[in-house]
C-alpha cells in the first residue's frame, strides 16, 4: 500500500478554533472542523527528549490500514506550517463521549440490550485486530468511543503494535497498558500476546455487567494471580445479569493467557447470550440488538443492514450531551520496529503540498524524541 494525496490534509482546511478534549498518547487531541464536517485532531510534538517517531509510525500505519466500522475512522495527516511544525492525526470525531463515562453516569440508560450491544462491539473490533495479529495493548472504557446511535468504536493506537512472530521479538514487547486493566502476565513481567487484550475485555465486560467501575476498590486484583473474584463480581452485577455473561467476563480474565476464549468465541457466547435478553417481553419488544442481525432473527422480508450500524440500538442515548471523545493518557517504552518509508513518503508529500514541515529528515526517518506527557 502506497501512500497518496488522500493522505494529505491541508492545514488551511483544519485550522480555525479548536476545542481541546485532553491528551492522547502523544500530544494534545482536539475537536476541530474540516471542510464543514467535526474532527478529532491529534498532534505529534517533534521533541529532543522522547523517541516518538516509531510509535507515530504504528499509529499512523495502524489507523490508515484499519477499516471497520467499530474502529475510528482515519481521515489523513496535517501538518502545521513553519516555525510550528506540528503533525496532526485526523479522524473522525464521535461525540457522544466514551465508555468509561457512560457506565459512571447513573443517568444514561443502560438496558441489558444496549450493554450486550456494547460487549458485542468491542469483541468486533478486537476480532478485526486479532485476525491481523494486531495487540491493540491498553483497551479500556476511555478508548471505546460511543457514538450517536449508540455504537461503539475503538481508538488510540499508541501502544498498539503487530504480535511477536519469533521468541526474540517477544522478548522485546514492551509492558505498557492501564493498571486496572493489565493482564496478569504483564503486571508479573512475563512474556504476552494477543491473550492480553482478551483479559482487558474480560474485565471491560465486568464493568459492563455490574454498570461499575475497575479501581482501587472494585474488582481490583491480587497476586498471586492477579484475576478477577467471581464472587465479587456476582454479588455486583446488576439486577437480570444473565449468568453466562459474568461467566463469560471470567473466563475472560483467566490467568493463565491460554485459558482465555478467542474473539470467535466470545462472539459466539454473546449472540446465546443476546438471543437470551431478547427473548425476555420487556428486552424484545424494540427488536433491537447489535448481534440480531447476524442470526437470521429478522423480520421476513427486511433488508439486509450493516450490523453495526443497526438501527434503534442507540435511541435512548441521541440526544445525550457531547462528552469527552479521547483516549487516555499514558508513559510509552520503545520496541523495535522499522517500516517506515511509507510514513516518509506520507510526510513527504505533506511538504510537497504546499504545507511546511518545521520536522528534519531525522523526524521523518522515525528518530526524533518526544517528552513523556502526564
Amino acid at each position: 500500500m502506497h501512500s497518496d494525496a488522500f493522505d494529505v490534509i491541508p492545514f488551511e482546511d483544519i485550522k480555525g478554533n479548536w476545542k481541546k478534549l485532553g491528551s492522547g498518547s502523544f500530544g494534545n487531541v482536539y475537536k476541530g472542523s474540516y471542510l464543514g464536517i467535526d474532527v478529532a485532531i491529534k498532534e505529534v510534538l517533534p521533541s529532543t527528549e522522547y523517541d516518538v517517531a516509531k510509535y507515530f509510525e504504528r499509529e499512523w500505519r495502524l489507523m490508515k490500514e484499519a477499516r471497520h466500522p467499530n474502529v475510528v475512522l482515519y481521515l489523513g495527516l496535517s501538518r502545521a506550517p513553519d516555525p510550528d511544525g506540528r503533525v496532526f492525526i485526523i479522524s473522525e470525531f464521535i461525540e457522544n463521549g466514551n465508555l468509561r463515562n457512560y457506565i459512571y453516569d447513573k443517568s444514561k440508560p443502560m438496558p441489558w440490550r444496549l450493554r450486550l450491544s456494547f460487549a458485542t462491539d468491542i469483541a468486533r473490533a478486537l476480532a478485526y485486530l486479532h485476525a491481523r495479529k494486531c495487540i491493540h495493548r491498553d483497551l479500556k472504557g476511555e478508548n471505546l468511543l460511543v457514538t450517536a446511535n449508540g455504537r461503539l468504536k475503538i481508538t488510540d493506537f499508541g501502544f498498539a503494535r503487530i504480535a511477536a512472530r519469533s521468541e526474540e521479538e517477544s522478548k522485546r514487547l514492551t509492558f505498557c497498558g492501564t493498571d486496572s486493566y493489565m493482564s496478569p502476565e504483564i503486571l508479573m513481567g512475563n512474556e504476552f500476546d494477543l491473550p492480553t487484550d482478551i483479559f482487558s475485555l474480560g474485565v471491560i465486560f465486568c464493568e459492563i455487567a455490574a454498570r461499575k467501575l475497575a479501581s482501587e476498590h472494585t474488582f481490583k486484583r491480587h497476586p498471586p494471580s492477579f484475576t478477577i473474584d467471581f464472587e465479587e463480581l456476582k454479588k455486583l452485577a446488576s439486577p437480570g445479569c444473565p449468568p453466562a455473561f459474568t461467566q463469560l467476563a471470567v473466563d475472560c480474565c483467566a490467568e493463565d493467557p491460554h485459558g482465555r476464549p478467542t474473539t470467535r468465541v466470545i462472539l459466539d457466547k454473546l449472540r446465546e447470550i443476546e438471543a437470551e435478553v431478547l427473548a425476555r417481553p420487556t428486552e424484545a419488544d424494540d427488536n433491537i440488538g447489535s448481534v440480531k442481525f447476524m442470526t437470521g432473527m429478522r423480520r421476513p422480508g427486511a433488508a439486509p443492514r450493516i450490523p453495526s450500524f443497526g438501527i434503534g440500538v442507540g435511541q435512548d442515548i441521541k440526544h445525550e450531551a457531547p462528552g469527552t471523545s479521547v483516549a487516555s493518557n499514558g508513559q510509552h517504552s520503545s520496541d523495535g520496529e522499522d517500516s517506515d518509508s511509507e510514513l516518509m513518503e506520507a510526510l513527504s508529500r505533506l511538504s510537497t503540498a504546499g504545507v511546511h514541515s518545521g520536522w528534519s529528515d531525522a523526524t521523518v526517518g522515525m528518530h526524533v524524541p518526544i517528552p513523556l506527557l502526564s
